[in-house]
């Protein structure tokens, strides 16, 4: 698609195109769990599970080295959780290290027993029953399935994982 500026120049839009906007490439290449991290968003925001805070980033580990992660909160009191979980909050997060995890303001933590790149309404599914039940209830998934686009973030958490610590 050709587009005419204000100025009247002329230029390659690639709105609506299968190209990668210049912004949107150099941001996967930053924080390459960044499509992920939009799934996520999209099946928790399509369960009626908007998160309070959402992020997405790098951070230091316990190791020391650097970690990609995704991290969902709704805090204590936040009206999408059940009376059980209110009190206590409700934080989902995603490591390439440790995988998908839910835990709480009271310290109580589970690894969710989910592939470490889990299809995005399996997680919205997880993030559904410890609103309504609390980090205390265990969830059994209901399906078991990987994100369709995971290879291509496997590829890149490979190359996260493969440059010199401290160079991204």
């Amino acid at each position: 698609m050709t587009a005419t500026d204000e100025t009247g120049l002329v230029g390659k839009s690639t709105q609506d195109s299968s190209r990668l906007s210049p912004g949107d490439a150099t941001r996967i290449l930053v924080l390459p769990q960044l499509p992920y991290a939009d799934a996520v968003y999209d099946a928790l925001c399509a369960a009626a599970l908007q998160p309070s805070c959402y992020e997405a980033g790098v951070r230091r580990g316990r190791s020391g080295a650097s970690e990609l992660y995704v991290r969902a909160v709704w805090p204590a009191g936040a009206p999408a959780l059940a009376d059980p979980a209110r009190p206590y909050g409700l934080t989902i997060a995603w490591s390439h290290v440790t995988g998908w995890s839910v835990h709480d303001a009271d310290e109580r933590y589970a690894l969710l027993d989910v592939d470490a790149l889990a299809a995005p309404e399996l997680v919205a599914d997880a993030a559904r029953h410890h609103a309504r039940h609390g980090v205390g209830e265990p969830w059994v998934p209901t399906a078991d399935g990987r994100w369709s686009e995971a290879v291509y973030l496997d590829i890149a958490i490979s190359r996260f994982e493969d440059r010199p610590d401290g160079v991204w």
